[in-house]
């Protein structure tokens, strides 16, 4: 969308409807496999022309974020420019609706964002190649981020497949008032666990939620409100599976259709819960 000489992006939530962690290569990295869908919540971010690159951040979560010069849409930029791509300096805005450190993948989806738009605007843009090799430098889930669509997620992120059909569905996602740190989740996770069956799934969302989250376990003992909230997803009427998202602290809620999404996350807020119905 622009405004003048103003661009805005949309930059979605996205959520590991499964997640399994299938190994671990020499050098630490774990291997998943997940199936990612992305909302129709999200992130906006304004681009201006500007005399220099810059950063500001407002909504909800502003506060959440580390200091500006670390911004992950800064780091993106430099890193499109240091690819090879022609991009002139930029005032950024980001209207941060997202949760921080909430496995929704906020952070990724903003660089994504940011990459799809400089390389879609680039006289002379990078080859698919080149721009998946930037966005997994930024981030395991930058270059899911950046398809931007179903996939299955396989690797350390960097292997992706789309679903076709893609699955549908109605979601509440909800958090406690907390943040995690992937890292820390990864090294309270211990136990091996065989492949997922996320292959296997379809494209049914209660089936593929089915497969589990591997990295619940570790992330409630890290942060216990997380199965607060998971039993209050439960106890709303209409809900047809509940699950925490990525690493976490956010969950989701799968239900029946917008309405009774709408009306489930609106109990959920009443009680001090963060929580916001979407779709898939």
């Amino acid at each position: 969308m622009t405004h003048g000489d103003t661009i805005r992006l949309t930059a979605p939530a996205k959520v590991n409807l499964s997640l399994n962690i299938t190994g671990r290569r020499d050098d630490g990295y774990h291997l998943l496999d997940s199936i990612v869908v992305f909302t129709a919540f999200g992130d906006q971010i304004d681009l201006s022309p500007a005399s220099g690159d810059s950063v500001r951040v407002s909504g909800p979560f502003a506060a959440s974020l580390t200091a500006a010069g670390d911004n992950i849409c800064l780091r993106a930029l430099s890193a499109f420019r240091e690819a090879g791509g022609e991009a002139g300096p930029l005032a950024i805005h980001i209207d941060k609706q997202i949760p921080v450190g909430a496995g929704l993948g906020g952070g990724s989806s903003n660089a994504a964002a940011m990459l799809r738009h400089l390389n879609g605007a680039s006289a002379h843009p990078l080859s698919e190649e080149q721009l998946a090799a930037v966005a997994l430098s930024l981030g395991a889930d930058v270059p899911v981020c950046l398809a931007s669509t179903a996939q299955r997620m396989q690797g350390i992120g960097e292997i992706l497949t789309p679903l076709e059909p893609p699955p549908r569905g109605h979601l509440v996602l909800a958090r406690p008032d907390a943040m995690l740190a992937t890292g820390e989740v990864f090294r309270l996770w211990q136990q091996a666990v065989p492949a997922g069956a996320a292959s296997d799934s379809g494209s049914r969302p209660d089936r593929i939620i089915a497969a589990g989250n591997d990295l619940e376990a570790a992330a409630t003992t890290l942060v216990p409100a997380i199965g607060t909230v998971l039993v209050s997803l439960r106890d709303c009427e209409g809900i047809i599976a509940a699950q925490m998202s990525g690493s976490g602290t956010a969950c989701f809620g799968l239900f029946e259709d917008a309405g009774v999404a709408a009306t489930a996350a609106q109990r959920l807020a009443d009680s001090g819960l963060w929580a916001v119905a979407t779709g898939f």
